[in-house]
């Protein structure tokens, strides 16, 4: 009889982001695997390491003992121009080769899937000329059992400086699942290895007020004299009366920037009704862990014939 504890799913979530932002990411990903798991034949079981550049040793010392059989890795903000002079630009590295080597399967998200590519293909994130924000429909690029139980077109939140080209990804052996002609490639795989590589450059584990909050986040930001740039308001994402009202606020911020804004900047947020819109995240994430659990009962069963062929030999 199988080991129960066997039978388990093991997911580590690798939280790369901020101190700021680290709980309410992680609520996020639990939350949705969670919900995500419920009629899935096997316990899911998720454990979080609040990694940053300064306790990789220590990340990758849990992740031997627990040995999860896939690991979901979060990106942080870019802070540099290129992705190899990023503070986790080593660490990243390091994850991938882990991954590929130690997973059943491997999610990364955002600036780690830029990690990742670059990692894994030499294919280098470029510079957008504005940061993309906002929520965008995306749709199937190609027929997957990640996908599965999809609607034609769907929305997904996208929040981000970089991309990574869409033909060069093809070129380079990826499979790309979903895009839009704003977005370029949403969700992109490749098997590398041991490990199936699922590469967002989305963010569908976001909460209806995610997007809100960045937004207000960079606004302070501008205001307080931390950031030159005021930011371009979330793309397909406030009502047309909340978007005029914050588009006013905006003009008054360029013609005088103050913190004294800040109270009639929060006023605004704070009537704007929250968007709502129907992403299939918890449908692609229960569809990973349906693969990972398809995948790790083959594993088992090799492993058993095998060990009972050496019992046999013996």
């Amino acid at each position: 009889m199988a080991d129960p504890v066997a039978s388990d799913l093991v997911i580590g979530l690798i939280n790369n982001m901020p101190a700021a932002a680290k709980r309410a990411t992680e609520q996020q990903f639990v939350g949705l695997l969670t919900a995500a798991a419920e009629g899935l034949d096997r316990p899911v079981k998720v454990f979080t390491l609040e990694n940053d550049a300064g306790r990789v040793t220590e990340t990758f010392h849990t992740l031997r003992q627990l040995r999860p059989d896939a690991i979901i890795v979060t990106g942080d903000e870019p802070q540099r121009a290129a992705m190899t002079d990023e503070p986790l630009w080593p660490a990243l590295a390091r994850f991938v080769d882990w991954a590929a080597d130690n997973t059943i399967s491997s999610v990364w998200s955002c600036m780690a899937a830029h990690a990742a590519v670059l990692r894994l293909d030499q294919i280098n994130r470029r510079r957008q000329p504005q940061k993309l924000s906002g929520m965008y429909p995306c749709a199937a690029a190609a027929d997957h059992s990640l996908l599965a139980q999809f609607p034609p077109s769907w929305p997904v939140a996208h929040s981000r400086h970089n991309a990574v080209d869409e033909t060069e990804l093809r070129s380079k052996g990826y499979t790309v699942l979903s895009h839009a002609p704003r977005v370029g490639a949403d969700i992109f795989v490749k098997q590398v290895r041991g490990s199936l590589f699922v590469l967002l450059q989305g963010h569908p584990e976001y909460a209806p007020d995610s997007l809100f909050r960045e937004y207000r986040r960079d606004i302070r930001r501008f205001l307080t004299g931390e950031s030159g740039v005021y930011p371009e308001m979330p793309e397909n994402y406030f009502d047309r009366k909340a978007a005029r009202k914050l588009a006013k606020l905006r003009a008054q911020a360029h013609r005088s920037p103050s913190p004294r804004l800040l109270a009639s900047i929060y006023a605004a947020f704070a009537v704007a009704p929250a968007p709502v819109g129907v992403s299939p995240a918890r449908q692609l994430y229960a569809n990973w862990l349906g693969h990972l659990a398809k995948e790790k009962a083959e594993r088992e069963t090799v492993a058993r014939w095998s060990s009972q062929q050496r019992r046999g030999a013996a």
